[in-house]
């Protein structure tokens, strides 16, 4: 958090410029976040088979297909701005 705030410190959101730098450093955040619960769910499937719990690897795969889909959503989104 503490770099997010220093990085947007640094950056002067002045008209529509820094509106589409908003935009971006937002989707990039959006990214990223997506991207760690995808990869956290893909581990938790891993770990929830090796324990032999089959419904909460189930569950966690279904997690991280939810999350695969929304990155290429926000993918689509940034490609359209």
């Amino acid at each position: 958090m503490e770099e997010t705030d220093a990085l947007e410190e640094k950056i002067a959101f002045d008209g529509a410029e820094g509106e589409a730098e908003r935009d971006r450093l937002a989707a990039d955040d959006l990214r990223r976040i997506e991207e760690e619960v995808k990869q956290e769910a893909e581990a938790s499937v891993e770990d929830f088979d090796d324990e032999g719990d089959e419904g909460r690897s189930v569950e966690a795969a279904g997690t991280a297909f939810d999350f695969d889909q929304a990155v290429a959503e926000t993918r689509r989104i940034v490609e359209s701005m």
